[in-house]
């Protein structure tokens, strides 16, 4: 691959902010754009149709209303030889000609990165002979709860970024003076200039390092980006290669010793110690959560984590087979109300310990059902108060295993103890696809019965095996730990 000689370029701002964050990348699209074309994923298409549903909104505020005073443009294009910039909302002043640039994001907070958006939009205006008088950033307001229809006027937050963007302005105008400066190099691929956002997600490293160690220095937990550097610099990639001098952790030089070993370390009596203070029933317990960034129900903030989807499996006693409840909203009006009422009742012959994994979500959920529905706050309490993090015992080094690769998410754990069970094999496959399509089903007019019931039994699959899955691996758990039922 070499750079064109002479190329009709203009920069775009999605290429400029592509450019910051990993200069190879963007390299690779202007370059090579067959090489870098990526499929439009669910996520992509959701937020995307995302940012429409905000734009809508933001275009019924009282401010973005035309009047004799100032024009109101959306979707205002600026652009110069080699510069190019869509702006979401210009308000101009009729008499001086000078304009106001607004940026939509669906988000709860002005971010780093929209500094560099609104300089780069800034910049561009300026050069195409606009002046611009002030710059701002609309955000969704964290505060606003749902009740009724959607209010506008309180569902954002418009922050006027002004005296930042212009502290930015040379500085950016200098960053796209290199980044054309970079389209005429020849970049060396190496490991040691990944991007930390991506790291080895890359496409412009996955095109040159193909054949990778099936465990490397990426994968070493808490690893500092300056040490992992260092490693790459001095040619190490696989993690059993790291010299014995090498300054780790103690996490870390154990996570060394198992993949050079290839063989597990399970600490039978302490994993035998936490499993006897669980009481019966025990139950295991998974919510599926949808977060948008426009409340879709009342009581909600925007982007709240709501559950619309449990999944139970419970053990009433040593020995006794493991029983199911699950529920699952269709868009009832409250779905988080009718998830909190059923596995009430579900847990109501008892609760003697909860497991979970990653007991921060559940309990945070259990924390906001309370707080919404004060009817069911003393049970949620109950519920936390009685919960274990069954990851606890792999992410504390109980039981560590060379194929987990340092790491202890339940889709690293499970095939290791119990590799007949596989997700792959599944309508809906992870989180966030379940997410996606519980709230098309859910909400989307346009969807037929049929491709309705198909979702709502493919997520009826997924929840369940998020818990049956907790339950095997508590199983295998109870054979290291000599614990019989």
């Amino acid at each position: 691959m070499k750079p064109t000689s002479k190329m009709a370029y203009r920069l775009t701002k999605s290429a400029y902010l592509q450019y910051l964050k990993c200069p190879q990348e963007f390299w690779l699209e202007v370059h090579e754009p067959l090489m870098s074309v990526q499929p439009m994923t669910l996520e992509h298409e959701h937020l995307r149709q995302q940012g429409y549903a905000v734009e809508s909104y933001v275009k019924q505020l009282q401010r973005f209303q035309t009047n004799d005073d100032y024009f109101v443009d959306f979707q205002r294009t600026f652009q110069t030889s080699d510069l190019w910039a869509r702006s979401d909302v210009v308000v101009a002043d009729r008499t001086t000609g000078e304009i106001e640039i607004y940026e939509i994001k669906s988000s709860s907070s002005v971010k780093e990165e929209h500094y560099d958006d609104m300089a780069f939009q800034l910049v561009v205006a300026e050069r195409s002979g606009v002046k611009v008088k002030a710059t701002y950033v609309v955000t969704m307001n964290s505060e606003y709860v749902r009740d009724g229809d959607i209010d506008p006027e309180q569902l954002f937050t418009i922050t006027d970024v002004t005296s930042a963007v212009e502290q930015k302005r040379f500085d950016t105008e200098d960053q796209i003076r290199l980044a054309f400066e970079y389209l005429k190099s020849f970049p060396a691929a190496s490991l040691a200039e990944y991007c930390v956002d991506k790291k080895l997600d890359c496409r412009f490293l996955r095109l040159h390092f193909e054949d990778l160690p099936n465990s490397t220095v990426f994968d070493l937990v808490f690893l500092k980006h300056e040490k992992r550097r260092e490693l790459l610099r001095d040619g190490i990639i696989d993690i059993v290669d790291i010299p014995d001098h090498f300054p780790l952790s103690d996490k870390q030089r154990t996570q060394v010793e198992i993949a050079r070993s290839g063989a597990a370390r399970i600490d039978g009596e302490k994993i035998a110690s936490i499993l006897s203070t669980f009481q019966y029933p025990i139950h295991f317990l998974d919510y599926e959560t949808f977060a948008y960034a426009i409340p879709q129900f009342n009581g909600l903030r925007p982007f709240q984590q709501m559950v619309f989807q449990y999944s139970l499996h419970t053990i009433d006693a040593p020995g006794a087979a493991p029983r199911h409840s699950e529920f699952l909203s269709r868009g009832e009006a409250e779905p988080a109300h009718s998830v909190a009422a059923h596995l009430r009742n579900a847990m109501a012959d008892g609760i003697g310990t909860v497991l979970v994994w990653y007991e921060a979500f559940e309990k945070g959920r259990n924390e906001e059902m309370g707080m919404m529905y004060p009817e069911f706050k003393a049970f949620f309490e109950e519920v936390n108060a009685k919960t274990f993090d069954l990851m606890k015992i792999f992410s504390e080094g109980h039981f560590i295993h060379p194929d987990f690769r340092g790491r202890t998410s339940i889709k690293k754990v499970l095939p290791v103890l119990a590799p007949d069970l596989d997700y792959n094999a599944l309508g809906i496959a992870e989180g966030l696809s379940a997410t996606i399509k519980w709230y098309r089903a859910a909400t989307w007019p346009s969807l037929s019965a049929d491709e309705r019931e198909t979702i709502f039994n493919d997520l009826l699959e997924y929840c369940t095996l998020d818990t049956w899955a907790m339950v095997r691996i508590y199983r295998e758990l109870q054979k290291v730990a000599g614990i019989s039922g």
